[in-house]
């Protein structure tokens, strides 16, 4: 399947695996490109210049295949300033910045010292019309479903997607919903030229989350996701856990920023990604509820794009 982001990126199938805090490193990403899809590193994982020049390197040795780099816009998400970050993936010669958070007005010229292509994610309409007007070559758009930020709008990705496909002249990654070779074709026909799927890719073998915690993802339902962080603006879809379930309690009892931040911590996520705890929050879309295997990042896409094909022949046939 060839789209213009297929072409523009120079990879086999119009399918993004969503970069993932503490997740996606060097070992993630390059199954992910040696499979034939398209995904970024972290870059805020190595928050020292040399972790990240050397996870840079092994991903190099890694692949061969095109890879980007996520650098988030948060403010304190990245130990670095953003153009510092930027300039070390300019000298190592990183070809696909991906940003996310915030507008990258402010560091268009970083972003574009070395020639890279730059996609941006966004989860509102008139956001994906601005970044499209400052000539972003990709932007990524996510609708309710999806996992981790999907803005305060409470739009759902079918009624989203094809609104900013015709709303915009850039080629469009969709996200929210997608999980195997339908919801693929599904993002395709809305006008997309490629579909980014995070959650699915939690239960594969090279995801390095706790065993324990990919099996609870196999038994959780399609209802077993819940959003927090609305009353600081920042909404986050996650696993519905305890945890969780205290955050929202407390964000209804009027909690401050102050007193929600010690529930919130990143580490204690990072942690309990890898040792299998349930005291931290687990950002993952609905799909999870759909999600029945774990298999190789190799074997799940291919299954997907065998889907793809499928459906595809059988909507020529009608």
């Amino acid at each position: 399947m060839k789209t213009r982001i297929t072409e523009m990126l120079g990879v086999k199938h119009p399918l993004q695996v969503g970069t993932m805090m503490h997740l996606s490193n060097a070992d993630f990403v390059a199954a992910c490109a040696n499979a034939g899809a398209f995904a970024c590193m972290a870059s805020a994982m190595f928050p020292d210049e040399a972790t990240l020049r050397n996870e840079l390197a092994r991903l190099k040795d890694l692949t061969d295949k095109p890879f980007g780099v996520n650098v988030s816009l948060f403010p304190g998400h990245d130990a670095r300033s953003v153009d510092v970050t930027l300039d070390i993936l300019a000298e190592l010669g990183v070809k696909i910045i991906e940003t996310a958070g915030r507008s990258p007005q402010p560091h268009l010229e970083k972003i574009r010292q070395n020639g890279a292509t730059h996609i941006h994610k966004c989860a509102r309409l008139r956001d994906a019309i601005k970044v499209d007007s400052l000539g972003v070559d990709i932007i990524s758009v996510v609708g309710a479903e999806c996992g981790g930020h999907p803005g305060m709008e409470d739009i759902s990705t079918l009624v989203l997607i094809p609104e900013v496909a015709a709303s915009i002249k850039a080629p469009l990654f969709a996200g929210g919903g997608f999980c195997d070779g339908k919801t693929l074709m599904a993002g395709l026909a809305m006008g997309a030229e490629g579909v980014i799927m995070g959650s699915r890719f939690l239960n594969t073998d090279e995801c390095r989350i706790h065993a324990s915690t990919k099996e609870r993802f196999i038994k959780a339902g399609l209802t077993d996701t819940m959003v927090i962080q609305r009353s600081i603006h920042s909404p986050v879809r996650v696993l519905t856990n305890e945890w969780a379930m205290s955050i929202k309690t407390m964000e209804e009892r009027g909690a401050t920023l102050e007193e929600l931040l010690p529930k919130l911590s990143g580490q204690r996520s990072a942690d309990s990604w890898m040792t299998g705890g349930d005291d931290a929050i687990f950002p993952c879309g609905q799909v999870i509820g759909r999600v029945k295997e774990t298999l190789s990042i190799k074997s799940l896409v291919d299954k997907i794009m065998s889907e793809a094909t499928e459906v595809q022949k059988r909507l020529a046939a009608i």
